[in-house]
């Protein structure tokens, strides 16, 4: 085996586990961020020649060391958190909540993180970056203007139901102004991350499907006045940091104990 496919199996080791480091300590900083999924690198092995050696009848395989191959987030559900905040809502189960992002497009998340703002003269739901959160029509849930006589609640199907007193009836009147519509893929790890919590889809994602929360098959109910907690686990992210840093030492090692032999060879020559 050439003295440089030796350094390049090292060194793509301490890439690979530097790599893995970064995402764990990605994972670690968003543990606390409502919606955040955990992320986890895949390796491959790569590439191997045939060496012959005088003492085989057969040549030998030689790997050339081990680059990532993905980096795929984990959809398992997160906990629950209670909040009390009408327009804080979870999703328990299987889907996404669809936000119009800066550039028209559709974006997926499942921080349900909202609020009420004024958007286009009509108050609507929005999430924390201000972005219009989409209803079953695909167009922003419009409360109304005149929120200081309201009350909301989002149920578990979707609906987003405003309370206000009528005067003329004296009493209170529930109507509903909108319904969160849900989406979910084929291959939900397929998705592009983008920030925020957000996630586009790409052609290895599939096409969203869109459907009511707890009505449509395969779809998570609504759980309002909550937020799902990240499903970072501190202690499975910690034991992974260790074995991590162990092999990329082990890495650094081997070029080490490779410098040793280089030297130990040149000081028989010199012999």
């Amino acid at each position: 085996m050439p003295i440089s496919q030796i350094v390049r199996s090292a060194v793509s080791g301490m890439l690979s586990h530097k790599l893995q480091l970064d995402t764990i300590a990605n994972n670690l900083a968003n543990a606390n961020t409502t919606g955040f999924k955990t992320a986890k690198v895949h390796f491959q092995d790569v590439l191997y020649q045939n060496a012959t050696y005088a003492t085989n009848v057969d040549d030998v395989q030689l790997g050339a060391g081990v680059r990532p191959s993905a980096i795929t987030p984990a959809y398992t559900q997160g906990a629950l958190e209670q909040t009390d905040l009408p327009t804080d809502v979870a999703i328990y189960g299987d889907g996404f909540f669809r936000v119009r992002s800066a550039d028209g497009a559709t974006a997926f998340t499942r921080n349900g993180s909202f609020h009420l703002d004024i958007v286009g003269g009509q108050r609507v739901l929005v999430n924390g970056d201000g972005l219009v959160v989409l209803g079953a029509d695909n167009g922003p849930i419009v409360v109304g203007n005149d929120l200081s006589a309201q009350s909301l609640a989002i149920l578990s199907n979707g609906d987003v139901q405003a309370t206000r007193f009528d005067e003329g009836a004296a009493r209170d009147v529930v109507a509903t102004v909108g319904q969160i519509s849900l989406a979910r893929f084929v291959n939900p790890e397929g998705l592009e991350q983008i920030g925020q919590t957000l996630a586009r889809e790409t052609g290895t994602s599939g096409a969203p499907e869109v459907g009511v929360p707890g009505t449509t098959a395969g779809f998570g109910q609504l759980v309002g006045g909550t937020l799902e907690k990240s499903n970072v686990n501190v202690a499975d992210e910690m034991t992974n940091m260790v074995q991590a840093q162990r092999a990329y030492s082990l890495s650094v090692q081997a070029l080490r104990t490779l410098d040793e032999m280089i030297g130990l060879a040149n000081n028989l020559r010199r012999g």
